[in-house]
């Protein structure tokens, strides 16, 4: 799954579908307390889409995130939120530098995956570039 801008200077090899819906499942079910606080970074990750207006705002929430998910031990990773007992593939395989739920997502290249994010929305709201999902 790649997320990128429109313009092709911004791009995240986000890996599998799987990660990407391991995050949003994780944010949903252990962040379910500040939902109302996190609104656009939600929709963001369910559809992947963000217009550039809301872009400033939704890498605010995902900055957020990562300091609530920063709280949690890598043990409340929610692999997916429509089965919640569902084990994950790298169960019992977490290298010792994960600390927490804020540090687990990475991108494909071992990147932070929320810090990718941020870089990102912020570049589309300045060059008011799309965000496309591929």
């Amino acid at each position: 799954m790649i997320l990128r801008t429109d313009d092709g200077k911004r791009i995240i090899d986000i890996g599998t579908s799987d990660l990407w819906f391991c995050f949003y499942s994780t944010v949903a079910i252990r962040l379910s307390n500040i939902k109302s606080r996190i609104p656009d970074a939600l929709e963001f990750m369910k559809n992947q889409k963000c217009v550039y207006s809301k872009c400033l705002e939704t890498a605010r929430q995902f900055n957020l995130i990562r300091d609530e998910l920063s709280c949690h031990p890598v043990s409340d990773i929610v692999y997916n939120m429509n089965d919640p007992n569902q084990k994950a593939p790298w169960e019992g395989r977490i290298s010792n530098v994960i600390t927490s739920c804020g540090n687990f997502f990475t991108t494909a290249d071992g990147k932070d995956l929320i810090f990718e994010l941020t870089a990102l929305l912020c570049y589309s709201a300045y060059s008011q570039s799309i965000i496309i999902c591929e």
